[in-house]
């Protein structure tokens, strides 16, 4: 569980739900581990708090929490609704729902204004790659 945004806990009545507490101490514990539905050879750590018992996922504190489609390229959608792509246009492209489209989008423009996303891209020159990093 290594980024670089502050862990909180998800249960909004424990004392470690806030961040400038969350930050002085490691406050959860290693809870076992669970098979992803949609790649059965994948495991993901869970985890628990030490003080409200409260469970959660390593994934809790990633962009992709909760997330049912993982094929869809964040960069793509992300570009194209700046140029000014209609919701339902991308969600004809990536076949999936509006509401999905959206929830997407919500969630870049969260991570944008907490400053704490990352894309990366790749820029070919010549025969050479380089990868980019690009803070938000």
């Amino acid at each position: 569980m290594s980024n670089t945004m502050t862990k909180v806990c998800p249960n909004p009545d424990c004392l470690y739900h806030d961040p400038e507490k969350a930050a002085k101490k490691r406050w959860y514990r290693p809870h076992g581990h669970y098979r992803c539905p949609n790649d059965p050879e994948r495991q993901i750590r869970r985890y628990r708090c030490s003080t409200c018992g409260r469970t959660f996922s390593e994934t809790y504190f990633t962009r992709n929490w909760h997330l049912q489609r993982h094929d869809i390229d964040e960069v793509d959608l992300l570009f194209e609704w700046c140029k000014g792509t209609s919701v339902r246009e991308l969600a004809l492209r990536y076949n999936c729902s509006s509401k999905a489209i959206e929830n997407r989008i919500e969630r870049m423009r969260f991570l944008a204004q907490s400053k704490d996303v990352v894309i990366e891209v790749e820029r070919r020159v010549g025969s050479e790659a380089a990868e980019i990093q690009y803070r938000l």
